[in-house]
């Protein structure tokens, strides 16, 4: 037996609520951070550990934005539902989006990690033209090219932050104390 439309939606956005600890834009907890010295020793120099230090915040927000985008493209695509566009999770990706661009523009990397912030850049602009597409998803309509559009600059996005991944500083794609679908709350 199938399930009907709404409620498979409903069922789908449901697993985590906006305000589960997991996913709260003030919830979640810390990943251990290493001693600033080891770190200005693993990355050969205090400024470089101060501009990973900066900079991890930025790239844990954005892996979550590129993760949330593409959750909600396939649960838009998977119920062929419009209603992605209404739910409290694209506003709290959209909130986390804007902080992260609040971030971004007090980041300062030393002149040899330049390539890396410009990474981490691009990064946030094309998982903001991603959330600026889901408007485009329309009610009972042909939403291919707004699917397709947003799963290009999503895989724009996440090619950016994975060249902007440095596992010396912290800054990794996989972290697996966000891999729970069922948190139980």
């Amino acid at each position: 037996m199938t399930m009907p439309t709404q409620q498979l939606f409903t069922r789908l956005t449901t697993v985590h609520r906006p305000d589960c600890d997991l996913v709260a834009d003030d919830g979640v907890l810390p990943a251990a951070v290493p001693d600033p010295a080891q770190m200005a020793a693993a990355l050969g120099s205090a400024a470089a550990a101060a501009y990973a230090d900066e900079c991890r915040p930025l790239y844990e927000d954005l892996r979550r934005i590129v993760g949330q985008i593409a959750g909600l493209a396939i649960l838009a695509q998977l119920t062929g539902s419009a209603d992605v566009a209404g739910l409290d999770e694209l506003e709290s990706c959209r909130r986390r989006w804007s902080a992260a661009a609040g971030r971004l523009g007090r980041l300062t990397a030393p002149p040899a990690l330049a390539a890396h912030r410009a990474q981490i850049e691009a990064a946030h602009v094309f998982s903001g033209r991603a959330l600026g597409t889901f408007p485009q998803i329309r009610p009972r309509g042909d939403n291919e090219a707004a699917f397709d559009a947003i799963a290009r600059l999503v895989r724009r996005a996440y090619a950016h932050l994975s060249a902007a991944s440095a596992p010396r500083a912290g800054l990794e794609m996989v972290d697996m104390t966000h891999a729970c679908c069922s948190c139980g709350r």
